[in-house]
């Protein structure tokens, strides 16, 4: 039996493997090189109901980058571009152990370094994701682990987990999803 080519995509239409992504460029490269923060800004768009197309998005970003995108994109200019599509998104630092997220958080994007380098993930929070057993709330993270459709955790277990530095940049929206 032969196995299904892997796909960037989950199946509700998030980008969950950035190395799959080689036809959208980015600057100097191509998106499986620097195209998370693009990445992380559809998935935001697109958990909050709306259309992007991923070009379009990885073009408008890369106008703001330094150097065409060879350090990719920077969070501050990330949350710039998310404020012109009305996400007023606030910047917490948060360490890696004590990383709870403020109340009514619903989806938001991190800014942390993996073990290959600095990377951004959305996450998100809705009713079908129960909280852990300690009341610490639980997300879906996209893009984070490449390929996994249901990459599920605390935000304290991610960045314990995949941060090898001990704080990341996290912006938050407080606010409901269109999908909620």
């Amino acid at each position: 039996m032969e196995k299904p080519a892997r796909t960037p995509y989950s199946k509700d239409g998030y980008i969950i493997d950035q190395a799959k992504l080689t036809g959208i460029r980015y600057g100097v490269f191509t998106s499986d090189v620097n195209g998370c923060g693009w990445i992380a800004a559809y998935n935001f768009l697109k958990r909050m109901g709306q259309d992007a197309d991923e070009q379009t998005l990885a073009d408008a970003l890369i106008r703001h980058t330094l150097l065409r995108g060879l350090a990719g994109t920077d969070t501050f200019r990330l949350r710039r571009h998310l404020k012109r599509h009305g996400y007023r998104m606030p910047i917490k630092i948060r360490f890696n152990k004590k990383a709870r997220l403020p109340d009514g958080t619903s989806a938001g994007i991190i800014w942390y370094c993996h073990k290959d380098g600095f990377h951004f993930v959305t996450f998100y929070a809705d009713r079908s994701i129960s909280p852990e057993e300690h009341g610490e709330a639980r997300f879906r993270f996209l893009n984070g682990l490449a390929g996994h459709e249901n990459h599920l955790d605390t935000m304290t277990g991610f960045l314990t987990k995949n941060n090898i530095i001990p704080f990341a940049l996290i912006l938050t929206w407080p606010g409901k999803s269109a999908n909620e």
